[in-house]
């Protein structure tokens, strides 16, 4: 838990308070941590598994916002400003998390400057990824989307570290999601990148083997 942005910097009668505070709680997969448009009473820290967030649309759709793992806070917003969800958090495989009540958190919030920094920084990061991915979807071709999208997951440990590379639990679909690409168009991509050995894995599965070459088409799509 110490390892969390929530954690960072804090005093250690901070983390203690913060600790005592605490509630584990335990989700079955495609179990909802929160959902879209509930009031907001809850902050989650992840300690184990994995969770997908993700916002449905007018039209009945969903879009996948991002993947969450291991050591990374859901619910901030609802703890820097009083509202309702904005998405809904969704256990993709058992998830183990650390709750906390909101109004317990902004009580601890009043008296620890550090904690009010870090649940602002956490928004401020999460705001600044949507900001990225819209840019990126305007104007950055599907394949340098994917590339970059990898990277960045691979960057917040998403996955894990292999002798050949990092390895992380994405399938295709994930991919088309985060990207916002269709599915066969990812699927041909990758196919493509396996045939050049930048890439591997098994079903829902991918290992990134060259991390060089996934870096230069990330900062401009190949000719």
């Amino acid at each position: 838990m110490r390892n969390t942005p929530l954690f960072a910097g804090l005093s250690e009668a901070d983390c203690i308070a913060l600790q005592q505070r605490a509630h584990p709680r335990t989700f079955a997969e495609g179990e909802n941590l929160f959902t879209q448009g509930d009031s907001a009473d809850a902050l989650f820290v992840i300690t184990k598994g994995r969770v997908k967030v993700w916002r449905a649309s007018e039209d009945g759709g969903a879009l996948t916002l991002t993947l969450l793992s291991r050591g990374q806070p859901i619910g901030t917003l609802g703890a820097a400003e009083d509202r309702r969800n904005h998405a809904t958090a969704t256990a993709v495989t058992p998830v183990e998390a650390m709750a906390w009540p909101i109004e317990a958190l902004r009580q601890l919030m009043e008296t620890s400057a550090p904690l009010a920094a870090n649940i602002l920084r956490t928004v401020t990061n999460y705001a600044e990824q949507l900001i990225e991915r819209l840019e990126e979807m305007a104007s950055v071709p599907v394949e340098q989307r994917i590339a970059r999208t990898l990277l960045r997951m691979a960057r917040r440990a998403y996955g894990e570290e292999t002798a050949d590379g990092c390895e992380l639990p994405l399938s295709r679909q994930d991919l088309a999601d985060l990207t916002s690409a269709t599915l066969p168009t990812v699927s041909r991509i990758m196919s493509r990148w396996r045939m050049k050995r930048l890439i591997a894995g098994t079903r829902g599965r991918v290992k990134l083997l060259n991390l060089d070459a996934l870096a230069r088409i990330a900062e401009r799509p190949p000719t």
